[in-house]
């Protein structure tokens, strides 16, 4: 099983190696089925605009190799899993080069009336890929982002219809340019689950937590939220849920100049909603999101986010896919300025070449206004993919 402090305590160097031991320790001691997955994908891509400017266009034309790589084992009463990939993109603007990995593992126990389960990760990737869905500023060179959480859940079944449970996490994001500010949040939450009726529960949440970020003037935000909200199953095909809620937030400078900004305190909403529809052929889902967290800015924003996904079957070699989403983002304190509006559509197709073999291209459009002008990107991505079977073994 993963143990947080394993994750927290690693220096940035050894984060693969501390979380690839703790996944290697679970298994161990607890499986008797494992299987390993892995894939390689090479391609080339183009975009008229990488940095995503309104005045300093740059095209871009690039390669990339990713390595996703997947561990899983399982046991009766345990589960654990490792994904991690690897990817080296180069362009001929050099400003844009990056060596990415990801690292994302999970564990989990069923006891005889609840469940224990833990989670850590570290992302070490670029603006490039990051900020598009959080500041908006991918800027003229890509600049270095590292992330690590970790977080763990607990379970329990007071009786045959409810359930309570309790969660604890961790978030650390730096950037290695002055350009963004990184910062850290704790949180917890706990509440319960009721089973209204065999295909719908109810459920009810209290949350709070502390975000720092890491500006010379350093910005605590403490919150405290709660919601309420339903999930449904409402035939063999169609599910839905929803959920939504008020929180609080108190914020203070860490600043003894006259001209900082001054403490304060704001109420608002939260939302998550979401509808899956699948059919044989075809899966089509959307989800809405009205939520309250930290960007590279320094402070909390509130994000408003419609997501919308169609993948469809055109034949037992080719599938076709389309996501669509669109929002907008403003400062937590309204005087900040941080107000955006965008939107991204992507459309792919894939074709299976050979049993292990595939190739797909997609094309990929982005805008954004951030109130001092709108910009807009169109980017192609050709890429081929080899695909081993899966390896399972057991002991």
């Amino acid at each position: 099983m993963f143990r947080r402090t394993h994750i927290i305590c690693c220096h940035t160097g050894r984060h693969s190696a501390c979380i690839l031991l703790a996944f290697l320790i679970s298994a161990k001691a607890q499986a008797n089925e494992y299987s390993v997955d892995y894939q390689v994908r090479g391609g080339a891509s183009y975009n008229d605009n990488e940095g995503l400017s309104r005045d300093d266009k740059r095209e871009t034309y690039g390669a990339r190799v990713t390595v996703p790589i997947s561990f899983a084992m399982r046991s009766n009463r345990a589960s654990a899993s490792l994904q991690s990939e690897f990817k080296s993109i180069k362009f001929d603007d050099s400003g844009y080069n990056s060596n990415d990995q990801n690292y994302q593992g999970d564990t989990a126990y069923q006891l005889e009336r609840g469940s224990v389960s833990a989670t850590a990760g570290y992302l070490r990737g670029s603006t490039r890929s990051t900020e598009f869905l959080d500041t908006g500023r991918i800027g003229g060179v890509s600049t270095r982002v590292e992330r690590l959480n970790a977080g763990t859940s607990a379970s329990y079944n007071l009786m045959e219809d409810n359930r309570a449970f309790a969660n604890l996490t961790y978030g650390k994001t730096e950037y290695a340019s002055p350009r963004y500010i990184g910062g850290t949040i704790i949180g917890a939450s706990f509440g319960g689950i009721h089973q209204w009726t065999e295909r719908t529960s109810l459920s009810l949440r209290g949350n709070v937590s502390r975000y720092q970020n890491d500006a010379v003037r350093q910005l605590t935000s403490d919150i405290i939220g709660s919601q309420a909200g339903f999930n449904s199953v409402l035939s063999e095909r169609l599910n839905a849920s929803l959920s939504g809620g008020v929180t609080y937030v108190e914020t203070s400078i860490d600043s003894s100049s006259p001209s900082a900004r001054s403490d304060s305190n704001t109420t608002g909403y939260v939302i998550n909603g979401a509808v899956d529809y699948e059919q044989e052929r075809y899966l089509l889902s959307a989800t809405l999101a009205r939520s309250i967290r930290p960007t590279g800015n320094g402070d909390l924003n509130i994000f408003d986010q419609v997501t919308v996904t169609y993948r469809y079957k055109l034949s037992e070699l080719n599938a076709f896919e389309a996501r669509l989403l669109g929002g907008n983002n403003e400062a937590l304190e309204g005087s900040l300025g941080n107000d955006r509006t965008f939107a991204q559509a992507r459309l792919g197709i894939s074709h299976k070449l050979t049993q292990f073999w595939s190739i797909s291209g997609e094309y990929t459009y982005r805008y954004q206004d951030n109130g001092r002008g709108a910009a807009q990107s169109n980017a192609v991505q050709i890429s081929i993919t080899f695909s081993p079977e899966k390896y399972i073994w057991s002991r």
